[in-house]
């Protein structure tokens, strides 16, 4: 087993990109999931790999996993201030062998902390249709900001503080705005 690395994706690891996000997100697609992710194609991963900061687990020259950091002024309307974490990805035929949390916590550890000094960050999941995803983030130090429901699903937005002195209540919520 080779050594695993961290690095930005280009556009270059578009085609390899959406290989390991279609096959990874198919399991979730059949659960009737609609999320960007289920749904990717080339032209939304390139578009996934230049405007946001997509983060890549690569072994022996291979793709193994996958996240994309948001900011929040990528979004007309984004659900925090903090970093938003969507597109998380691990190779199916590497699951169970826990790449996926060694992968997070890298990106937390590495990424997060040391290169945007960021307190905390979001993440979403399913909490009808995927709830033994939510059950797992609850379980690792996610805490529920908000939740959406809708005929189909429940949406649910986590976010997990990662530098406690620095993290601001105010940052993580966004206030609704009043429209008269």
């Amino acid at each position: 087993m080779g050594k695993d690395r961290l690095r930005i994706a280009t556009k270059a690891d578009a085609p390899a990109f959406l290989e390991l996000i279609q096959q990874s997100f198919q399991e979730v697609k059949d659960y009737g999931i609609d999320w960007p992710s289920t749904n990717a194609t080339l032209e939304s991963v390139i578009e996934n790999i230049e405007t946001g900061i997509a983060l890549v687990l690569e072994r022996d020259g291979r793709l193994i996993s996958t996240i994309t950091v948001r900011q929040p002024w990528e979004h007309e309307t984004p659900i925090s201030r903090y970093p938003f974490l969507w597109w998380f990805a691990t190779a199916d035929d590497l699951k169970g062998q826990g790449i996926g949390k060694k992968f997070i916590q890298q990106v937390e550890e590495e990424f997060l902390i040391k290169v945007l000094k960021a307190p905390a960050y979001v993440i979403g999941t399913s909490g009808r249709k995927h709830p033994w995803l939510l059950d797992m983030y609850l379980r690792n130090g996610y805490q529920v900001l908000t939740t959406r429901e809708d005929d189909d699903d429940t949406g649910v937005a986590l976010y997990k503080v990662l530098i406690p002195d620095k993290f601001d209540e105010r940052i993580l919520r966004i206030p609704e705005v009043v429209t008269h």
